[in-house]
């Protein structure tokens, strides 16, 4: 199944369980439809009596089905829409499945620009990685928006109780996926320039410490509000979607040396 906001789609568990009402009246309609039809030549057959100890493990085991399984005072109904509840319920991490759509929107992008946006190139990389998290990041609010949602669950980390999920929950989820996925590329290009510099034979103008921090920063800040609005437009160019950054012209050139 596809990843969409975050989640696979989960299949509803039951759309309707009977009333006892409805089973009524569905059992009067089938006796109905049978006194209609043509009768059959019914068959005598002898009665059957039964000991004292036959009547005796009847009632035990009666007894016991009602204890341990057909106890029919048990609210079905119920207990179906708890189990439901139960496989709508977050228990789990959800960030692979964040970073699998966004990666999703990615070559979707790439496929849509060709190399205007597969050119591997810092400027490239940011505004694919920002556009990705605008795509997820109106989905979320998209589909919590939507009147026809089919409720889903989390477990509140102060009360240890199930609650119905918020569109904050799913966009804190997501934050946490970019943060993650973000800091993992701020520490790649560190050591890229650790190598550089011990391999490569290449002085950077910084150390490497310092350019894993202004990589971290310049994708947060590639997501802020102000360039999510810039994401949301209809561009004639990749190269558009570019996220403004407060970075130096100097700060750029570093970064674009060790893309």
């Amino acid at each position: 199944m596809a990843i969409y906001a975050g989640r696979t789609e989960i299949p509803k568990f039951h759309k309707h369980i009977m009333t006892y009402e409805e089973m009524s009246a569905l059992a009067r309609e089938q006796e109905n439809n049978q006194k209609d039809k043509p009768k059959v030549q019914q068959v005598v057959k002898d009665k059957v009596t039964f000991s004292s100890e036959g009547m005796k493990s009847a009632r035990e085991m009666r007894e016991y089905l009602n204890e341990n399984g057909l106890n029919f005072t048990r609210d079905i109904k119920a207990e179906f829409e708890e189990l439901d509840k139960q496989l709508r319920t977050k228990y789990m991490d959800y960030t692979n499945n964040f970073l699998s759509e966004m990666q999703e929107v990615i070559d979707e992008e790439r496929k849509t620009w060709g190399n205007e946006a597969s050119v591997h190139s810092f400027d490239n990389s940011i505004a694919l990685t920002a556009k990705a998290y605008q795509v997820v990041h109106d989905r979320i609010v998209d589909e919590f928006a939507r009147k026809d949602r089919e409720t889903t669950y989390v477990i509140d980390e102060e009360t240890g109780e199930r609650r119905e999920e918020t569109v904050d929950d799913r966009l804190a989820e997501l934050d946490l996926a970019y943060d993650r996925y973000t800091t993992f590329v701020a520490a790649s290009k560190k050591a890229m320039a650790q190598i550089k510099e011990t391999f490569g034979g290449v002085k950077l103008p910084e150390k490497p410490g310092e350019i894993e921090k202004k990589t971290k920063e310049a994708y947060m800040e590639a997501v802020s509000e102000k360039n999510l609005q810039r994401m949301r437009r209809k561009v004639g160019a990749f190269g558009d979607y570019r996220p403004q950054l407060s970075l130096s012209s100097y700060w750029e050139g570093v970064l674009k040396t060790i893309w």
